[in-house]
């Protein structure tokens, strides 16, 4: 799947999600208000029955007679009240409500007691009021959510377009680049099997081109395989058995020439383990390694030990120097594209900042891991461990 395929998968998935989210929020507070407006309602009628227990007392004491009241039984005495004050004694403290009076009815249907219409109905309004306006927040923030979706969408789709762009022409430029290198790596060499004996000077400067050459095809060789890990373009793999020591060997044979001549570089091998991958990547990632220990190490002073070994039951290597070493504050961040230590205004060395980044890459490929420590007494050591089980 590709990096805008996945964006837009992303970004439907996104959607939806906060879609869903944004209904469920507008329906909670939806449910929410009409319980709210359930509970006051019940409310009032718990209300009610206090309201009811004022009038049966108030009518049982005769506080309330007069010329208007009404006769009632209860439990065989003769009692009067007058409605029409009781009514206006209670509804000031019982505003809500209305009291019925039936006369002749036994005593406990001799009054109700009733919510006002004007009450339920003005509680049913305000729960109306509150569900339009949470479907109308919850719509409208569904709408912003869609539009800010749809913007980051275009800005991200336009971002990866642009990397899709810079990246083919990376892969155009390097694949372009390859050709005049190799041309000019050939007439060099072609160059120096031609010269006569008394042509020392002549040999030197072809040999220095060379290197020069040499140099500039890996650099290409480096930018060219990280424009492929870092994009879309699927990687060729030739998986085969390969004996880590005989890797190795080829490796240091390959990058030979463009080591200094004060570079020291020794081994130690337990034979014949075997890793599974493609020669030419696990080569590539070695030889960065390799060349980065040099790098880093003291001019003139160059030393790199190589050791193989099994760790754990597992085809593990290191790669070792003597040189300035990683601070610990440092390690998490070599490996990242581009990074190097130090300023570049003031660094010495040279390099693309691919070369680790290159390391890690390939050996992830591989399923292999990297690890960093200290080499002793000064230097760094950097730990390969393979998938492999060891065969021996």
């Amino acid at each position: 799947m590709t990096a805008r395929n996945k964006l837009r998968l992303s970004i439907i998935l996104v959607i939806l999600y906060m879609s869903a989210a944004f209904v469920w929020w507008a329906m909670s507070l939806v449910n929410y208000s009409k319980t709210e407006k359930d509970l006051r309602l019940q409310l009032y009628k718990s209300d009610s029955l206090h309201l009811a227990g004022e009038i049966s007392h108030n009518m049982f004491t005769g506080k309330f007679t007069g010329k208007d009241s009404m006769k009632f039984e209860y439990h065989g005495k003769t009692m009067f009240v007058d409605t029409q004050l009781l009514k206006y004694f209670l509804l000031k403290k019982y505003p809500p409500y209305d009291i019925c009076f039936y006369p002749g009815k036994s005593f406990d249907k001799i009054f109700t007691v009733t919510i006002k219409k004007s009450v339920i109905a003005s509680e049913n309004k305000k729960y109306l009021r509150k569900r339009d306006s949470w479907i109308y927040e919850g719509v409208v923030m569904t709408i912003i959510m869609l539009i800010l979706a749809l913007a980051l969408y275009l800005y991200l789709d336009r971002i990866l377009k642009l990397n899709s762009q810079q990246n083919n022409f990376l892969l155009a430029i390097t694949h372009e680049l390859k050709t005049p290198v190799a041309g000019t790596k050939l007439a060099i060499q072609t160059a120096q099997r031609k010269i006569t004996t008394e042509q020392k000077d002549l040999d030197k400067l072809l040999r220095m081109a060379d290197n020069n050459v040499s140099r500039l095809s890996r650099i290409i060789d480096n930018v060219l395989m990280a424009t492929k890990v870092q994009s879309s373009h699927r990687m060729k793999f030739i998986i085969q058995d390969l004996v880590l020591e005989e890797l190795i060997e080829d490796t240091l044979a390959e990058i030979k020439d463009s080591l200094p001549e004060t570079a020291v570089i020794s081994a130690q091998y337990v034979p014949e383990l075997l890793i599974r991958g493609d020669r030419e990547l696990l080569q590539m990632a070695l030889s960065n390694l390799i060349g980065n220990a040099v790098k880093y190490s003291k001019q003139g002073e160059e030393k790199i030990h190589i050791q193989t070994f099994i760790l754990k039951g597992r085809v593990a290597m290191s790669v070792s120097d003597n040189g300035i070493g990683i601070p610990l504050s440092e390690r998490k961040n070599i490996f990242k594209m581009f990074y190097r230590m130090g300023d570049e205004r003031t660094r010495s060395s040279s390099g693309t900042g691919l070369g680790l980044f290159l390391v890690e890459k390939l050996l992830r490929q591989h399923s292999a891991i990297i690890s960093i420590s200290d080499n002793q007494p000064n230097g760094t050591a950097f730990n390969l461990l393979f998938k492999e089980r060891a065969n021996v």
